[in-house]
Parts: C-alpha cells; sequence; structure tokens
C-alpha cells in the first residue's frame, strides 16, 4: 500500500494536480497499527465510506444493506414532507400524488441500484417503502393490498424498477466511447471468473431479452422489452387466485381512466375505493333497494344495472373496474 500512495503522489506532479488527503479514506487495513500518508499527511481509516452517496464497504465492495436503508430513509422523510402541502387522500388527487411520488420520492428510493445487485430481502425493504408511500396517497391501511394501486397508476414494482435501471446501465457501458475506463474494462468483467459486480447485473431477466444483439437496440426498442417484462408479470399475477381483485381489472399495463376522467371528487373517491375493493367495506348491510339481499359487491352490480349503463358485456364480472 505504501508503494501505491508513493505512485499516485508521482504521477500527480505531472500534470499538475493533487489529491486532498482528508477525503481519502483506508477501509480495513491489513494492519491495523499502521499509518498510511500521502503527501506526508496521515489517512484516516474508517470501516466504510460514502462515495457520491453509495456506501462501500472493506474491500472496495457495495454496502447494499447500508444503501438501501439510506434510501429508504431518504424517500420517507420525503414523503412526510410532501404529504404536508397536500400529498394524501384529502389533498391532492392519486393520479398527481403519484406523480409526485414518481418523479420526487422513488427517485431517492431507487439511487444506486442501477449498479448494485439486490437480494430477495432487500427488494423486500424496497417494495416495503413503495408500499407505505402509495397507501399514503391512497389512504390505504397498513393491510390493504398494493397491486391494484401499482396497476392503476401504471407504476412498476420496486423490483421491476431495479431490473430497468440495470438494463439501461449495462446497455450504456457498451456503448461508450473508447477512451472511457469501463471501455477498457469491459473484455475482463464481462467473464464469468471475474466475479464482477457487471457479470452480476448481466444475469438480469430485462437483459437476458436482448441478449442476441444488445449493441443495435434503440429507445423505442427498450422501451417494448421493458413493457413486454412487466406485461409478463402482470399475467402471471392474473392468472393465480391470490390477486382476485386484479382479475377484474384491465388485462393490459395502462393508466387507469378512473384517475383522468372528469368527475367531481366524491364521486372520483367512490370509483377509487371500489377499484381497491373498499366499496362495499366487510361489514353486513342489506340492499336500499332490496331489504331481503345483503349488500354485497355482486348484488350491487346486478342491483344497478352496471353492464347496462357503462355499455359492457355480461361476460365480464366486474365492469365497473374494467373500464
Amino acid at each position: 500500500m505504501p508503494s501505491l500512495l508513493k505512485s499516485c503522489e508521482d504521477h500527480s506532479y505531472k500534470p499538475g494536480y493533487l489529491w486532498n488527503p482528508s477525503k481519502c479514506v483506508i477501509l480495513d487495513p491489513t494492519q491495523l497499527s499502521s499509518s498510511y500518508t500521502l503527501y506526508g499527511e496521515p489517512i484516516p481509516k474508517q470501516h466504510s465510506f460514502p462515495y457520491l452517496g453509495i456506501p462501500f464497504r472493506p474491500g472496495g465492495y457495495f454496502d447494499a444493506v447500508a444503501l438501501v436503508n439510506q434510501n429508504k430513509t431518504k424517500a420517507l422523510a420525503t414523503m412526510n414532507q410532501i404529504s404536508a402541502i397536500g400529498v394524501h387522500p384529502k389533498g391532492f388527487s392519486p393520479l398527481l400524488g403519484t406523480r409526485f411520488y414518481s418523479h420526487i420520492v422513488r427517485a431517492q428510493l431507487e439511487y444506486g441500484l442501477a449498479i448494485t445487485k439486490i437480494t430477495k430481502f432487500l427488494s423486500k425493504q424496497l417494495e416495503d417503502a413503495q408500499n407505505v408511500c402509495l397507501r399514503r396517497i391512497f389512504g390505504g391501511s397498513h393491510t390493504s393490498s398494493i397491486a391494484v394501486m401499482l396497476h392503476m397508476s401504471k407504476l412498476p414494482t420496486m423490483q421491476e424498477r431495479t431490473y430497468a435501471l440495470q438494463f439501461q446501465f449495462l446497455l450504456r457501458s457498451l456503448t461508450l466511447p473508447k477512451d472511457a475506463l469501463l471501455h477498457h474494462l469491459l473484455p475482463h468483467i464481462r467473464q464469468p471468473r471475474s466475479h464482477s459486480q457487471w457479470y452480476r447485473l448481466f444475469r438480469s431477466p430485462i437483459w437476458k431479452r436482448c441478449l442476441h444483439d444488445p449493441e443495435s437496440l434503440d429507445r423505442c426498442s427498450l422501451k417494448l422489452i421493458q413493457r413486454d417484462y412487466r406485461q409478463g408479470n402482470l399475467d402471471n399475477k392474473r392468472s393465480t387466485h391470490a390477486f382476485v381483485l386484479l382479475q377484474h381489472c384491465r388485462p393490459i399495463i395502462s393508466l387507469d381512466p378512473v384517475l383522468w376522467l372528469p368527475m367531481s371528487k366524491s364521486e372520483g373517491s367512490r370509483c377509487i375505493r371500489w377499484r381497491l375493493g373498499w366499496l362495499p367495506d366487510g361489514r353486513y348491510k342489506a340492499c336500499p333497494r332490496h331489504p331481503g339481499q345483503p349488500f354485497t359487491k355482486a348484488h350491487t352490480i346486478h342491483c344497478l344495472q352496471m353492464h347496462r349503463r357503462l355499455m359492457m358485456p355480461e361476460t365480464i364480472s366486474d365492469p365497473l373496474s374494467f373500464l
């Protein structure tokens, strides 16, 4: 290590620049009693070090756990701030609230994920943070389902978003100019035996869809590949019995018309609550028009003649959610 630091000193004199020893850190030194200097000034020792907001742990590796915890703390704090200015169920509309979230809060939540391999545990931590934000926008409880909220808002899950960011990073790394450092490292880090971070990201499910010729992809092709991946995930969810409400919604990824169709705030709130399965509520209640019938969702569809009013075929079980 001393010889490497001496080489850094000698190299800096030629172009005429100097390193700042106070901004340098020794991570996990081999000899705890040894001290390292640069230009005669001691270099501090630490167990972790953030560079451009991304924490590093001993060995020069990304500290994914610290990164996710840091992103969650910042995102939830920002969500608290924008909630105070109207991003809540009684303030802005859910459409505007989700736009605030996707442009401000989620940007903090996804920082650094493009170059970080995320485990299932960390992915769940990110999903939980996003769920908290969406529930605050739509006014759901801590047990409210998030699948329909994401589908209505055309928002991806955090896992899908992470794969998309990694996909964009990998494609960008292949199209860098020849004088870039990463361009010269690619022949080495693309090998399986390198165990590099780049190769770990290389196994992303979205990236596997374009392995045949990634350099020829354009912007439209990128969006199409990501959309097909999300559509496949949506089809898989709709085919299971765990997402009953999602099965009643539109089978394609699109912004739900309930969020942007012109209507009063009370009417829009009722339609959204119906979509989310909050209307009618779980308590037993008799139908106002048919006192002998329970006011269930199936009875409401038949009683209010939703198929005729919405001009939809009888084969659609929930016409209001399919709208």
